[in-house]
């Protein structure tokens, strides 16, 4: 690699105002963006939207000779002609299109038409033949006078935002086109009707999950972000693929196969259902396993298919084939993915895999800071790109290859391995029923290849069951058995199932290798799901086939065990599972597979940098989460014992750091534990995970009108923004608010209240209404060092937790409870091994659970007004 630097002027107009002359004065700062570019390539800056004011682009599309387009996110589309080697772009170079549509995240040009993916919210007061929203359009020169002219849509879609529609690419042999949707995209039914995937999707997780403690995508089912086809007219529809997160580009190799780059979500970051972007290969009928919050399938699921290739953290963007490039020889069957948060474009070097792929990657380009967006192969055979995205400044650029290798461009190599061609034999009959179908996916269902069974099992879904279901009662083979009853368990049909587990319990599970024995767990696991809980003769049975083997050597088989067994309630699984809490939150076990970007890398993002910088400092035990989570939904098989090891352990978690999701996520895990406490030692076990209940101190409070709720990171957003929007309340409402939802207890008020937590006269000035609304929801994210508990840990491997109080002598006093600062605790110093300050926030959670809308619309505004009642959310007067 080696560094340039790219720079560029950026002009600061300020106004100045004199009597009745305005004079303007031009401050010139110099700003540069520090670029590092592969050896013998040259690049250039070839236009800046944003300082001709036509927006932050986001999609690009190559059309018919040296004429390109691009949108602006929230904008117009855009025509221009590539300029010369050495000459840039003037603004009426420029041109938009005269034409009531834009906002597009992906443009294609094919079939002597633009192909645009608007993303764009639907406005219900506009009847839609009167608007552009989000959809798959095509634009047409109808007239032939060489201007584009007419808009027809294709598609209408439901889902916009950076989830929403998305992009497309050409398919190999120039027939069809292929489109990708993220995750808040709903399959529109015409798509889901002709459906290469079955169709009977579900969440399939033994629990409920926990949703995303912040409300993000807590209403998006299975199955997520998903890929289509299409004819050149848009007649026809063909789900291909689906359960992905966010996608925002495919792109297809050298070899005709189709790839996409899918994202993380960053507010997991350190929980054990956290997956890094990755680099999927999309095969017919594939499915990647993404559900909301901790739903997510963990990719040795047999059921979803695994990545091509694991990066880490980032935002992916754009996937460009390199094929089609005048690069040098060995970039030839890989891909170009870009990532805007950390401004980086990768190569990804693909191997072949039996009938799939492995890859390699390297950073092929990257830049401070360097938001990408989009690129594209342009017909010259050179690489263009586009930075901006979410308003910020946009520039277009052009890398070309300026060495000696031989460059040029590679046609597409239809000639597919004999590993591939089976395959795609096989994916004829995801569309197809017959006979043959059947039997040549009954033949291939225990390959070798994870890709070729999983073709097979779909090929077997979309066949009658009357069409195989005597094979399967004769079938020995335990691989074909594992994967016939992933096939039956998906029918959902209570009438199968102990056909089913009684096939499965004749396969010897000690004899199986690792991945065998996570495939049958899992088979067994769905099996649950969709059919229900077994009877009792099968469920005593299974319990003594599997109880002996918990633990297991292999981690994803001990966390498969332990929720089979907790489901089925096997004697002594809650001990066994605290035993495993313990364990790994002492070895601070990371789960396997989850990398972190270097700190090279973080240091390109100013916004995403310093979370994953921390997280590495302070890496969660998510092994030892894990099982946190799963002892949640254990609603017998305590005792006293091991319920306080259990929520003494919350202590160990939280001095962790993770996403922003994390701590919210563990007060979750946490309540759901309590619910299955009995209620007259509820309060006992609160303490003893560092919360305390405010009991006599509110007597002389008045107490919530309620009905209260249990609100979320979700609905208390809609409560709180749809309550102060258009507010009518008065002051003594949100002061009663303020005292009934216990604040009062800890928090001055314009000189009136307490002093364990900070004054909020001032916390209007200082803080968001979302960010104060989140310190109220979820407070252990952030606890002022001011404010803070000293955790004390104690040579009987107890904790207490408390404020100081006093330090004589022999002991040191504390105080427990902020509510009640009469009750202590004195402790021995010669009983402390350590202390540091807690993790658990003073201030209890779930504070406004008894509070109803209205009540809490009331605290909100009282807490805005800073107790003013002199403030324009009580008067209406700015």
């Amino acid at each position: 690699m080696t560094n340039t630097t790219n720079r560029f002027i950026i002009l600061i107009i300020t106004c100045l105002l004199f009597s009745c002359n305005e004079k303007k004065k031009e401050i010139v700062e110099e700003t540069s963006i520090e670029f590092n570019t592969p050896k013998d390539f040259a690049l250039e800056e070839i236009y800046h939207p944003s300082n001709n004011e036509q927006g932050s682009w986001v999609a690009l599309a190559q059309g018919n000779d040296n004429t390109m387009f691009a949108c602006d996110q929230y904008g117009k589309l855009y025509q221009f002609k590539t300029p010369k080697i050495g000459e840039i772009l003037n603004t009426s170079d420029v041109i938009p299109l005269d034409l009531e549509i834009g906002e597009a995240h992906g443009l294609l040009w094919a079939f002597n038409s633009l192909y645009v993916a608007v993303n764009k919210n639907w406005d219900d007061e506009i009847s839609d033949d009167q608007e552009n929203g989000s959809g798959i359009y095509r634009i047409t020169d109808a007239n032939n006078d060489g201007k584009l002219d007419t808009v027809k849509m294709l598609l209408r879609l439901e889902g916009s935002g950076e989830h929403g529609p998305h992009s497309f690419t050409l398919s190999p042999d120039g027939k069809e086109i292929y489109f990708i949707a993220g995750n808040h995209t709903l399959i529109p039914e015409r798509v889901k009707q002709n459906s290469r995937i079955p169709t009977n999707w579900g969440e399939d997780n033994l629990f409920t999950p926990y949703l995303d403690a912040r409300g993000h995508a807590n209403d998006i089912k299975a199955p997520g972000g998903w890929i289509t086809k299409f004819n050149p007219d848009g007649s026809s529809f063909e789900l291909i693929s689906a359960g992905f997160r966010n996608p925002f580009d495919i792109a297809f190799n050298a070899d005709g196969e189709l790839f996409t780059y899918d994202a993380d979500m960053e507010w997991d970051i350190g929980m054990p259902w956290y997956r890094p972007t990755r680099i999927c290969h999309v095969t017919s009928g594939s499915e990647y396993g993404w559900r909301t919050g901790s739903g997510k399938w963990p990719a040795y699921y047999p059921d979803n298919l695994p990545a091509v290739h694991n990066l880490e953290q980032g935002s992916p963007t754009a996937v460009l084939s390199t094929s089609s490039l005048n690069f040098p020889q060995r970039y030839k069957n890989g891909l170009l993915v870009m990532d805007w948060s950390f401004g980086t474009v990768y190569f990804i070097d693909l191997i072949e895999k039996e009938s799939s792929y492995e890859a390699k990657r390297e950073e092929f380009l990257s830049g401070t800071p360097l938001p990408l967006t989009d690129m594209i192969a342009g017909n010259d055979g050179n690489l263009y790109f586009a930075t901006g995205g979410r308003r910020l400044d946009s520039r277009l650029y052009r890398l070309r290859y300026t060495g000696e290798d031989t460059t040029v461009t590679s046609q597409v190599n239809l000639n597919n391995t004999q590993e591939r061609n089976l395959r795609k034999q096989i994916e004829e009959y995801h569309v197809t029923v017959s006979p043959e179908g059947t039997e040549l996916a009954w033949e291939h269902l225990a390959d070798k290849d994870r890709f070729m069974r999983y073709a097979s099992r779909i090929a077997l879904e979309h066949q009658p069951i009357t069409s195989w279901l005597d094979d399967y009662k004769k079938e020995a083979d335990y691989r074909k058995i594992i994967e016939s009853s992933i096939a039956l368990n998906h029918q959902g049909d209570k009438e199968l199932q102990s056909l089913i587990l009684k096939k499965l319990m004749t396969i010897p599970i000690t004899t199986l290798d690792a991945e065998l024995q996570m495939d049958l767990l899992r088979t067994y696991s769905l099996n649950f799901i969709r059919m229900g809980m077994p009877n009792m003769s099968e469920k005593q049975k299974l319990i003594k086939i599997l109880s002996p083997l918990f633990p297991a050597t292999e981690s994803a088989i001990s966390k498969e065990l332990a929720q089979i067994l907790l489901y089925l309630e096997a004697d002594g699984i809650v001990k066994k599972l605290v035993e495993r809490l313990e364990y790994h939150t002492e070895q601070k076990t990371v789960t396997e597979g989850v990398k972190m970007l270097s700190n090279e890398a973080t240091m390109r993002s100013e916004e995403y940098g310093p979370l994953i910088r921390d997280v590495i400092a302070k890496m969660p035990p998510s092994e030892a989460i894990y099982y946190g989570m799963l002892l949640s939904n254990a609603k017998n098989g305590w005792n006293k014992d091991l319920r306080t090891r259990y929520f003494s352990w919350y202590f160990d978690v939280l001095g962790s750091k993770g996403g922003m999701s994390f701590k919210a996520y563990m007060e979750n895990v946490r309540q759901r534990a309590l619910s299955h406490v009995p209620e007259k030692e509820r309060d006992y076990f609160q303490e003893i995970s560092g919360v305390y209940s405010p009991t006599s101190a509110v007597a002389d409070l008045p107490q919530p009108f309620g009905p209260g709720k249990n609100y979320t990171g979700e609905n208390m957003g809609d409560v709180v923004w749809g309550g102060l929007d258009n507010y009518i309340g008065n002051i003594k409402a949100g002061k009663r608010a303020f005292a009934s939802a216990n604040c009062v207890l800890c928090h001055r008020m314009r000189g009136e209240g307490g002093a364990a937590g900070p004054d909020l006269t001032q916390a209007h000035t200082k803080f968001s209404t979302y960010d104060l609304m989140f310190a109220i929801y979820s407070p252990n994210d952030e606890i002022s060092d001011q404010y803070a508990n000293t955790l004390f840990h104690l040579k009987d491997d107890a904790k207490l937790a408390g404020r100081i109080k006093s330090e004589a002598g022999d002991s040191i006093v504390i105080m427990p409870n902020p509510f009640n600062e009469s009750y202590t605790v004195s402790i021995a110093k010669s009983a402390i091994l350590k202390k540091e300050l807690s993790p658990v926030s003073p201030m209890p959670p779930a504070l406004l659970n008894r509070l109803n809308e209205q009540e809490v619309a009331d605290l909100f505004a009282y807490i805005i007004a800073g107790g003013d009642e002199n403030h324009k959310i009580y008067t209406g007067k700015e």
